[in-house]
């Protein structure tokens, strides 16, 4: 018997002991070749698509990454991660767009994209179906061994079947350290450097003349060492955090990396800085606004420990400017 019908999109999925038949895209197959090997009893949907006798077709789909049983059996999960607010608890998202995690169906699992809840499909599917057939073919597991959930969309709409020898669980699953470790990071409020410069906006520097630079008033926050713990849903991680360069961008094409530098004092006279000055060559009249642009961009590592687990995160730069006015040098004549 031919079905010309809409068809849920199926996906072979393995993911923390939970495996999947279809995932959340709909699409149109055409009738020539092919016929419904199953239909969903809740949804009178098609749920597997033949495409040629006795051959069941796995279609990838709806949350754009299928995910699949390794040769040991175990998950490889190609999927958006769990990902943490602000605040710790789950920020949960379809795509890019945030849905809520949790409803009448259960909550929200990133990884198959909908809601779970911890009460089986009623009625299950026929012993000897072709849902059966799939589990135990890929995976060895049949009715005697678990039982098949109902999974359900942002609009409350069934759109999977999932096997599980266990109820899903009654919560989100806890977050990884590394997410923990993010959220330490966030509780540092780590900011760009104070930029030391001498001669000191608005005092003009002199083309030949060394100009210095160097961190103002380094701290904890603008370049470290900051240490933070965050503990997110049991999982406790901590964080240090520390400025690995600072790249400054001079203006006039030329670029430096330095440490803290070392702050100018009137003791050391015209000399070059020791470890991070520049000498500018030419005055700084045809730029805009008649100086040169300086940035100070620091780079920060991170390295977390927690949970039996350790790594290293490097962060997005922060970035400090100022204005250096450079004049042409003259020569005096008696």
């Amino acid at each position: 018997m031919r079905w010309a019908m809409r068809l849920y999109a199926c996906a072979a999925l393995v993911l923390t002991g939970v495996f999947g038949v279809c995932s959340t895209a709909a699409a149109d197959v055409p009738e020539a070749g092919g016929h419904c090997k199953y239909v969903n009893p809740r949804t009178g949907e098609c749920d597997i698509w033949i495409t040629a006798p006795g051959t069941p077709e796995i279609i990838g789909g709806g949350a754009g990454k299928a995910v699949g049983a390794g040769p040991s059996g175990g998950a490889s999960d190609d999927g958006p991660p769990p990902r943490e607010n602000d605040e710790g608890t789950p920020a949960c998202l379809k795509g890019d767009a945030p849905v809520p995690c949790t409803s009448d169906h259960g909550y929200w699992r990133q990884d198959v994209q909908c809601y779970i809840g911890p009460t089986p499909l009623s009625p299950q599917p026929e012993e000897g179906s072709a849902v059966w057939q799939h589990f135990e073919e890929m995976f060895d597991r049949g009715p005697d061994t678990g039982a098949v959930y109902p999974c359900f969309d942002a609009a409350g709409e069934q759109v999977s079947l999932l096997y599980s020898p266990d109820a899903p669980a009654a919560g989100p699953p806890p977050p990884t350290p590394g997410e923990v470790a993010r959220r330490a990071v966030a509780q540092m409020n780590l900011k760009a450097v104070q930029i030391g410069i001498a001669p000191q906006p608005p005092a003009t520097a002199v083309a030949g003349v060394p100009v210095w630079f160097w961190v103002d008033d380094p701290g904890a926050t603008t370049f470290g060492p900051a240490t933070e713990s965050a503990t997110v849903r049991g999982v406790t991680v901590t964080a240090t955090a520390r400025v690995d360069k600072v790249r400054w961008n001079l203006g006039d094409g030329t670029t430096i990396s330095c440490g803290v530098g070392t702050p100018y004092t009137p003791e050391y006279g015209g000399d070059p800085s020791p470890d991070c000055g520049h000498t500018f060559t030419r005055e700084s009249g045809f730029e805009p606004d008649g100086a040169y642009a300086v940035t100070a961009t620091t780079t920060w590592v991170v390295e977390w420990a927690g949970a039996g687990q350790s790594g290293t995160i490097t962060l997005d730069p922060l970035v400090a400017q100022t204005r250096i006015v450079v004049a042409e040098g003259q020569v005096l004549v008696s």
